[in-house]
């Protein structure tokens, strides 16, 4: 079912767009079951290869990489630093980031990245075909004002690409049960689940398209078996053994080249 579509099961007489049209009540089980049947329809699965992921998202394509420095300089030196690996695929890309430092070192380095707040009403004067904004929404004071800011850049057809931590993630609650509290990374003020980026996307303007869940494959040989064993019996699609979500979000149609 794709955003829009009635919902048989509870027999709404015409298709909706918003929850609301269903009920003022935003726990009223119609609302949920709306929310569920948009969120199956717009689940992928896991990722297997995030960096591949990624590189296919922005292959041959306009990119505007919001939040490039990933707080020190020294991510630059990683191989695997996420500007990077968009800026071997792209057929072009500007990074935004407010750390003025950093930004200034990377320049000299021969990046295209600017000062900018990603939460203001700048506009670069630039249009993207793709969008990427790599763990960042879940530390900005307005998240809304950050979906503007990336909409506002936004190519015709083109999409957004957005990235955040799973709260839910088994990781998480065994460091709850190992020291009685969670501790995020200290910057974080917010956790983007996909019923929040729902809501959140329609205040933008955007939707969301489609969703994917990014566990760590990574590891000792006992952790690739356990994976191997937990997708034989279906259970490794939980969400709970994902670290991360990653969203598509659109404004318009369907992008072509991402599955």
């Amino acid at each position: 079912m794709q955003r829009g579509d009635r919902i048989e099961a509870w027999s709404v007489s015409a298709p909706i767009s918003h929850w609301r049209e269903l009920s003022a009540d935003p726990n009223d089980p119609r609302v949920r079951q709306y929310l569920r049947e948009q969120l199956r329809a717009a689940r992928r699965g896991h990722i297997r290869e995030t960096e591949t992921f990624l590189k296919e998202f922005v292959r041959d394509q306009s990119v505007l990489d919001i939040g490039v420095v990933a707080h020190t300089i020294a991510q630059a030196d990683d191989p695997r630093w996420r500007h990077n690996l968009i800026r071997d695929a792209a057929s072009s890309v500007v990074g935004v980031d407010i750390l003025e430092e950093p930004v200034m070192q990377l320049r000299a380095r021969g990046y295209d990245i600017r000062v900018v707040d990603a939460t203001s009403a700048a506009d670069l004067g630039q249009r993207f075909s793709r969008i990427v904004i790599g763990d960042v929404i879940e530390h900005v004071d307005n998240p809304v004002a950050l979906l503007r800011f990336a909409m506002r850049h936004l190519a015709p057809h083109g999409c957004v690409l957005c990235s955040t931590p799973n709260p839910f993630h088994l990781g998480s609650v065994w460091s709850v049960l190992r020291e009685g509290t969670f501790i995020a990374n200290a910057e974080h003020v917010s956790w983007i689940t996909p019923t929040m980026i729902l809501e959140l996307a329609q205040r933008a303007g955007l939707r969301l398209s489609r969703y994917w869940t990014a566990p760590k494959t990574r590891g000792t040989l006992l952790r690739k078996v356990s994976v191997k064993a937990l997708a034989f019996t279906g259970i490794w699609d939980c969400e709970l053994f994902s670290r991360t979500f990653v969203y598509l979000l659109e404004r318009d149609e369907h992008p072509d080249g991402v599955g």
